[in-house]
């Protein structure tokens, strides 16, 4: 298969690196990644007044490395129509070396360069790890070969119109895989308040997944089987729209 590499991390963090070192022994694979770490943009794709810069390295064997100076979603966008020769049969975002999980994904650059891969009628993966310091290469190593072990299989079971999230845990059996849902109502938002010693006020957004409460465990999704030790699996449908609301809309009598 021809395979489009990207993240957001950089075009050379090791995440991505090993997934390639992985997948091209027996695919043609092509790095398009972020020139400097593009973490928690979403689905930001740059605009005509911000012109995007592409720079060609080959740091490995066989894998040609392009360097973009935009998001995770321009690197997808501008490989399909100016960087490749062709369009790729499969896009594979990651590996991102934090979890992309619950409700989190929609901030997420290394999801939202997936999603933009499905939009674009390719079947598309993002992949995320949670790493450990400093084995962050042997780590990604070990969840590129259990991600390569079953690409077949994934492959096989993927949908039109659907993006494959999929989350490798800290201790994780290759063959303990578990599909699941999305985790909903975690965001907890808050916000540091610091005075600088120049009397300047600014504000901190504080991480909220470091931490879940409760009901995010009762909720047996992506968090809880991560915990549980499960690769976790969960498809992504591109069309948003609650159908549930149009039918009470409707049935309320509300016409345009």
């Amino acid at each position: 298969m021809n395979i489009l590499l990207t993240n957001e991390a950089g075009c050379f963090a090791p995440g991505v690196i090993e997934l390639a070192k992985a997948l091209s022994s027996h695919h043609r694979v092509v790095i398009v990644g972020p020139l400097s770490p593009q973490l928690n943009t979403g689905h930001w794709l740059t605009t005509a007044s911000h012109p995007l810069r592409v720079k060609q390295y080959y740091a490995l064997n066989k894998v040609k490395i392009f360097s973009v100076s935009g998001t995770p979603c321009d690197c997808v966008t501008l490989a399909i129509d100016k960087i490749l020769l062709s369009k790729p049969d499969l896009i594979i975002s990651g590996i991102c070396n934090h979890y992309s999980h619950g409700e989190f994904i929609y901030s997420s650059g290394v999801t939202a360069a997936a999603v933009e891969g499905t939009i674009q009628g390719i079947p598309s993966i993002a992949l995320s790890a949670k790493t450990r310091g400093g084995k962050d290469e042997k780590f990604f190593a070990k969840v590129a070969r259990a991600f390569v072990g079953h690409l077949n299989f994934f492959m096989k079971n993927m949908t039109p119109n659907t993006t494959l999230n999929i989350n490798y845990p800290e201790d994780f059996r290759p063959n303990k895989i578990i599909c699941t849902h999305l985790t909903t109502k975690i965001a907890d938002n808050h916000y540091d308040y610091e005075v600088n010693p120049f009397g300047k006020t600014y504000y901190w957004l504080k991480n909220a997944a470091f931490g879940f409460p409760l009901e995010a465990l009762e909720q047996k999704g992506d968090i809880y089987n991560l915990k549980k030790g499960f690769i976790t699996v969960t498809p992504l449908k591109l069309d948003l729209t609650s159908k549930e609301a149009i039918e009470v809309v409707e049935n309320g009598g509300i016409t345009l």
